[in-house]
């Protein structure tokens, strides 16, 4: 399992919403918040920006989210491995 605040970033970047976020995660608004900027100072990097209203993810964004994805699965069938 990766950091929570992987989690989290994972969940705001596929509904872009940080209300849905903090109820999907049980969490608050602004701790959805602390996550991400934990994240974007660690990483040196801009996650997310606001245009015209709506949350999208920045090019450095969208690859997080990418190699994220890939390390969840390969997570999973270790996990899947371990289990047998």
């Amino acid at each position: 399992m990766i950091d929570y605040h992987y989690q989290t970033f994972l969940v705001l970047a596929d509904c872009l919403d940080y209300a849905t976020t903090a109820q999907e995660l049980c969490l608050s608004k602004p701790t959805i918040t602390q996550h991400i900027q934990y994240l974007e100072t660690d990483l040196e990097v801009t996650l997310f920006q606001n245009q015209g209203g709506n949350l999208v993810l920045t090019k450095k964004g969208n690859l997080l989210k990418d190699r994220l994805v890939i390390i969840n699965d390969h997570i999973d069938d270790l996990l899947r491995s371990l289990a047998t």
